[in-house]
């Protein structure tokens, strides 16, 4: 009898996680499924919109040879965007690092404090969301001939505040690194809600007792964050890293990224848009790749 309630409770439970999965299982293959394969199929296609719909021709692989020898935008989109990427992550994971160290100390109004570093991630995806696409979208279009700004330009109030406040002792490429982080405090902030939330779930996965033993030892502050919470963090900097590599190589602010999608709903070149988003998620895989296979081997894993 009680292998007969075990089963059935077993069976009851897996009944209850296929429930759960199922959203995912009917809208996967006709919200993203579909529309992944019609995008191969279109980028070795040319689109015509015709009355009542559109006709594809088959190109073979010519859209992609335009994209990788003839479309040079394309490459200093491309060049532009992981540029931009990396500069964004090197940014964003210090400073979500360090402030989830600041929000697990115990102090009066932590939860609140908490909540504010979260709210601006709440806020982006709501109504502010659309009003910053929207004013995004109305100045690609006013702007559309214009030259694109390039990551790493900030303001040149930033650079001399930055510049002053050091005395001008470092050298340029950080001072404009640093003036960069500072001009772009507001896109920080929205961009490492998500991490300072796993950084605080992985630093108080961290067992007390670890500290208490070091600190009889005599280890310090500084030896115990070195020794002991940057490498139990491992696994968590690895997962930060792969997400804000993929949230900047995604964000409409890249210009690749808004190009694509400029094209695809204007109906502008829709091929050549297929093909070079195909590319472009080949970077994007070989990158993350990369990256993944270096960390790996340097992160520490608990049993």
């Amino acid at each position: 009898m009680k292998s007969k309630s075990a089963g059935s409770l077993i069976a009851r439970r897996n009944r209850a996680g296929y429930w759960y999965v199922a959203p995912f299982l009917i809208g996967f293959p006709l919200f993203v499924l579909i529309p992944v394969l019609q995008s191969v199929y279109y980028s070795f296609g040319d689109i015509q919109i015709i009355q009542g719909g559109y006709l594809v021709s088959g190109k073979g692989w010519a859209n992609y040879q335009y994209v990788l020898f003839t479309d040079t935008a394309f490459r200093e989109q491309l060049l532009t965007s992981i540029t931009q990427t990396l500069s964004n992550t090197l940014i964003v994971l210090p400073f979500s690092f360090f402030s989830a160290l600041l929000l697990q100390k115990p102090f009066p109004g932590r939860t609140l404090a908490r909540a504010v570093f979260f709210l601006p991630v709440v806020i982006s995806v709501g109504v502010l969301a659309t009003v910053d696409e929207g004013s995004a979208i109305m100045q690609t279009v006013m702007s559309r001939n214009a030259t694109m700004n390039v990551p790493g330009q900030v303001s040149e109030s930033a650079l001399n505040f930055v510049s002053g406040l050091f005395s001008n002792s470092l050298p340029p490429i950080i001072t404009q690194y640093i003036a960069q982080a500072a001009d772009g405090l507001y896109s920080v902030i929205i961009k490492s809600g998500v991490q300072i939330i796993i950084f605080l779930g992985g630093l108080n996965t961290i067992s007390p007792s670890v500290f208490e033993a070091s600190d009889i030892e005599g280890a310090t502050a500084w030896v115990n964050f070195w020794k002991i919470t940057f490498p139990l963090s491992g696994p968590y900097l690895l997962l930060n890293t792969v997400y804000t590599l993929i949230d900047s190589f995604t964000a409409r602010d890249n210009p690749l990224i808004n190009r694509i999608w400029m094209n695809l709903t204007g109906l502008k070149d829709f091929g050549i848009a297929s093909a070079a988003a195909w590319l472009y998620f080949i970077v994007m895989a070989a990158v993350l790749g990369l990256v993944f296979l270096i960390a790996s081997r340097r992160v520490y894993y608990r049993e």
